[in-house]
């Protein structure tokens, strides 16, 4: 007998990693220095820098795009991040010439900080974000994904949720089924836009009915409280059971398929301006009086007409006199 000896760990060599105290060569592309204790924990190797994972191999990110270095492999999937420019340095300041002077009827524009101001700050603001939405809904074919594309940014920019009330509904057709929802709210269709889904297989029976999972979509721009209560009031008369939730429009818009991401963050952050500025100008109104109008140019002095001169006839009328 002898005395007591040890065991020496195992070290993994150049791209090499420990998996259940094996060293594994690393994977799709990816790398790792020498030296993994084989003993130990399982280890995982890593991509180079501007890589990203998919399905645990490393792929280049697309121009434009980065990532830093050490995104694990094997491990879940990675992006990268899309590189922001820096914005060109603003232009040499222009000296304007002097307005010329305001003529007696012209008023100056409002300043900012006044409630004209703030008003027309938010219609240019609303303006804006207008033509964003008009941007992003051009590429949306299908006319009812457009509107409901449509009311979800309309929302968006007047700073609201939207109302989403959701049923089951058996009818013939998708379109049926939707008319049926307003029809059972009492609503107009022309207030919301609407969603059905096929929920379950074809009922075998004589009427080749189909249940429909259905969404209304409505803003309270253009539907309140107090009519939203009425609808589902309605829809409980009818039997029919619905849920109703506040939803973020930006949220739904992005669950719409196809939609640009890039083009919807546009628009999102140009909502988001119009709100606020809308929000202001509407908390600033209340309180707003109206300058007085200009005040009319005085009128001139009167000035009396001048005398008119009759002829002195007195003599003729002594000579008449005298004659009698």
């Amino acid at each position: 007998s002898g005395e007591d000896t040890s065991c020496s760990a195992t070290k993994c060599g150049v791209d090499k990693y420990v998996s259940s105290n094996a060293c594994t060569a690393c994977m799709g592309g990816s790398t790792k220095p020498e030296g993994d204790d084989a003993s130990g924990d399982d280890t995982t190797c890593a991509c180079a820098a501007n890589e990203r994972v998919e399905s645990n191999t490393c792929v280049a990110c697309d121009a434009g795009e980065t990532n830093a270095a050490g995104n694990p492999v094997p491990g879940p999937d990675t992006a990268c991040t899309k590189v922001v420019s820096p914005p060109p340095p603003p232009p040499p300041p222009i000296v304007a010439a002097s307005p010329p002077p305001l003529l007696s009827s012209e008023s100056p524009p409002p300043p900012p900080s006044s409630v004209e101001g703030m008003v027309a700050n938010a219609e240019a603001k609303t303006e804006v974000a207008e033509v964003s939405r008009d941007a992003l809904l051009a590429d949306i074919s299908d006319e009812s994904t457009r509107a409901k594309a449509r009311l979800l940014a309309d929302a968006a920019i007047a700073g609201v949720k939207v109302k989403k009330v959701a049923m089951a509904l058996t009818a013939e057709s998708g379109d049926v089924a939707c008319g049926q929802a307003f029809s059972k709210m009492q609503l107009d269709a022309s207030l919301g836009v609407c969603d059905a889904s096929v929920s379950t297989s074809r009922r075998r029976r004589l009427v080749a009915d189909i249940a429909y999972d259905v969404t209304v979509f409505m803003s309270p721009a253009t539907v309140d409280e107090t009519t939203l209560a009425a609808a589902l009031e309605s829809l409980a008369a009818e039997g029919v059971t619905a849920t109703s939730t506040e939803n973020d429009p930006i949220e739904e818009l992005r669950a719409i398929p196809g939609i640009d991401a890039s083009g919807l963050d546009s628009f999102a952050v140009d909502a988001a301006v119009a709100a606020e500025a809308t929000a202001a100008a509407s908390e600033a109104e209340p309180t707003w009086v109206p300058p007085p109008p200009m005040p009319l140019p005085p009128e001139p002095p009167f000035s009396p007409p001048p005398p008119v001169l009759v002829e002195d006839d007195s003599s003729a009328w002594q000579a008449t006199v005298n004659a009698l």
